[in-house]
């Protein structure tokens, strides 16, 4: 998959230098609130609400909306079933050879497509619709709503913003939740406001990367 870099083979020229992992909370949240202080890599904070400050995540889009708060889940791996032109995604279920696939659709198609490979969990709505084209006897049509990216070849895997704090790249998650990343790989230094996800743990530098929508 031409958008995913296996960073085992990449020269350590085009990582950043690891400054530590000690953990300093009050130090990221000065830095999120604009002082200088310096924060050490690897610490994770949850932004707190401030007098003027809005508590949305920098992508707004990474939250379920209200149609989709209460509605369906499903969690699988996104592949591409067919030939080309007419060939559509379609989620296959993690771990049961009985789970029919799922034939996806909806507004979120096109960040779909670049975690084709990948783990996600996916909220919306079953259709009563079929696609024929799918699996025999047809597959369900699910809306996708809101997905998140969870694993890749079952290590976990992170799914945020990229937003540049204090001239340091932070990952913010739906939640809000936001982590300076470690060794940032070369290819996303300018990627700011770009929807990316991450493999592997965020004090290292990641197994592999990419881009699920460009800023």
């Amino acid at each position: 998959m031409s958008w995913i870099a296996n960073l085992t083979a990449c020269s350590a020229a085009v990582l950043l230098a690891c400054a530590g992992a000690e953990r300093s909370t009050p130090a990221v949240d000065s830095m999120l609130a604009g002082t200088p202080t310096p924060v050490r890599l690897g610490d994770t904070v949850v932004r707190r609400p401030r007098v003027g400050d809005s508590t949305t995540p920098a992508d707004a889009s990474l939250m379920p909306s209200a149609e989709t708060a209460q509605s369906d889940t499903a969690r699988g791996v996104v592949r591409r079933v067919g030939p080309d032109p007419v060939s559509r995604l379609a989620l296959f279920p993690v771990g049961s050879v009985d789970s029919a696939p799922l034939a996806l659709d909806g507004a979120q198609l096109s960040e779909l497509s670049a975690a084709e490979g990948l783990e996600v969990m996916i909220r919306g709505t079953r259709s009563a619709d079929r696609a024929m084209d799918v699996a025999p006897g047809g597959a369900i049509v699910f809306h996708v709503g809101h997905f998140k990216v969870r694993a890749l070849d079952g290590i976990e895997a992170h799914d945020g913003i990229l937003v540049d704090v204090a001239g340091r790249m932070i990952l913010e998650t739906a939640s809000g939740t936001r982590t300076v990343i470690v060794n940032l790989p070369a290819a996303l230094r300018t990627k700011r406001g770009a929807r990316v996800f991450l493999v592997g743990p965020l004090t290292r530098a990641p197994q592999a990367f990419g881009v699920l929508r460009e800023p």
